[in-house]
């Protein structure tokens, strides 16, 4: 999609992408859980998991660094673009590699890791190739995103991978095969994503290989600034992935395999945060280079209140109907209702806050990201070691709620300082107060077992019509091209 288009465009085909894709996600997750049940669908997250983590270490914080520099080098010269791309596929592929070649041939030392049983090596052999491939398509992915460009986002990241998986997940009914055949061929599937990415990229852009940066920043530059983000991208992940290999290793595969489930269904609702991310981390970049703080408190209001307004309709929506939700992976997974409802809290604050994250990260507060990211993985890491010895599933869940919470609050107060941002203004009031009172009175009416569909319905309507304007204005904001 091209730059000039408003951000309102951009946003909804972002949107549409990213929910085909969390559509698709919960799809394979019921793929799995029916054919091979919870403990098979476990022993595939587990082994994935752990190389999609990998896979984030492996770009060594050089995507985030093309979203800050590539508008800037490009001003100064357009061949600047086939230099950015090349240093970027050079260095995180190279990484890549090596990192994969590692786990390759540790590959039982891992599988006694996250697994406890050495035999199970082959999961972690076959998953390592995602490693490589999937950092590489990442990095293609990003370069695309500092250019505005969302459709090379959409077809790459959010049609492509989904709709493969889902595509085998089906073929698994009508061939019988294996878990690790499964496992390996997702892995061939992200070969495939790959090429597409870097030829269709270079392609679109008349990309050539070129070393010669012809800018007066330098590449030492852009590893300084991209190194620390290494943390950040690995730790930003490992929030909402670290729990599956923790359960992994100190509980069981059936409740990672729970845990995955709920994660699925709860992480589907930063749809929204990641859809504003993606079209305002551009323009917050570029509001940055020019140091104009006003813009930029404009587009975190603008961003925040959205975010605010649509996001309670999808969490209400799934705390609503949790328990149906995760009965519908399988009778074994009622158990995981709990952990869901858990983490659907902790992104209540994960969505109300706003982009705060890209805040930091784009005006060169990277240490601090580092800071509250690393601060934010050791937290949730040591809670769900510890709570789910006590309350199993739904302390993984837990944990997952309170390392969130402490993350974007760090976040916030430190955007506040930096930038004079205000998140509690009299519009953001407004949404939550209203937000709060179609509560109390559903869990009051629940009570007087009115019919819950009814109620549902009837929230929903109140919630749009008392909001009638503040849509209008949130329409008119978003329709910019700035």
């Amino acid at each position: 999609m091209s730059s000039d288009h408003s951000n309102l465009k951009k946003l909804t085909l972002v949107f549409t992408a990213k929910g085909v894709k969390g559509v698709g996600g919960l799809l394979l997750a019921w793929l799995l859980a029916k054919k091979y049940g919870a403990y098979g669908s476990g022993l595939f997250f587990i082994g994935y998991t752990f190389a999609f983590l990998a896979a984030n270490f492996a770009q060594l914080g050089v995507g985030n660094g093309c979203l800050r520099f590539i508008p800037m080098v490009r001003k100064e010269d357009k061949s600047n673009l086939s230099a950015m791309w090349t240093l970027a596929q050079l260095i995180v592929g190279g990484f890549g590699l090596l990192l994969s070649a590692v786990l390759m041939y540790f590959s039982e030392s891992v599988a006694g890791l996250v697994f406890k049983d050495v035999s199970k090596w082959a999961y972690i052999f076959c998953a390592s190739p995602i490693i490589f491939f999937w950092s590489l398509t990442r990095i293609n992915i990003m370069f695309r995103q500092s250019l505005g460009d969302m459709a090379g986002i959409t077809l790459v990241e959010n049609l492509l991978i989904p709709l493969g998986m889902l595509i085998l997940g089906c073929f698994a009914f009508a061939v019988d095969f294996s878990v690790l055949f499964f496992l390996g061929s997702v892995s061939a599937l992200y070969m495939v994503v790959f090429l597409y990415s870097f030829w269709s990229t270079r392609s679109d852009y008349a990309l050539s290989f070129s070393l010669q940066l012809r800018s007066s920043l330098e590449i030492r530059d852009i590893l300084i600034y991209s190194i620390p983000l290494l943390t950040i991208a690995f730790s930003q992940t490992s929030l909402i992935w670290i729990n599956t290999l923790i359960l992994g290793a100190v509980g069981s595969v059936v409740d990672a395999a729970l845990f995955v489930a709920a994660m699925k269904v709860a992480v589907s609702i930063s749809i929204l945060l990641y859809t504003f991310n993606s079209v305002y981390a551009p323009l917050i970049s570029t509001a940055y280079a020019r140091d104009d703080h006003d813009s930029i408190r404009t587009l975190y209001r603008d961003a925040t209140h959205a975010l605010t307004f649509f996001s309670f309709i999808l969490l209400a929506g799934v705390a609503v109907y949790a328990d149906q939700i995760m009965i519908f992976f399988g009778a074994d997974y009622g158990a995981g209702t709990q952990c869901l409802l858990w983490m659907l809290a902790g992104q209540i604050c994960n969505c109300y806050t706003g982009p705060v994250g890209y805040l930091l990260i784009l005006s060169g507060k990277s240490r601090l990201e580092v800071f509250n990211t690393v601060a934010g993985l050791i937290l949730n890491a040591g809670l769900c070691l510890l709570l789910y010895r006590s309350l199993g599933v739904s302390g993984a869940g837990l944990a997952f709620c309170l390392s969130n919470v402490l993350v974007n609050m760090l976040r916030y107060v430190q955007c506040r300082k930096f930038f004079g941002i205000s998140w509690l203004d009299r519009r953001q009031l407004g949404f939550i107060v209203l937000q709060a009172v179609l509560i109390c009175s559903y869990v009051f009416l629940s009570f007087k077992e009115i019919n819950r569909e009814l109620l549902v319905a009837g929230s929903f309507i109140a919630y749009l019509l008392f909001n009638f304007s503040n849509i209008r204005s949130l329409f008119g904001n978003l329709r910019s091209r700035n």
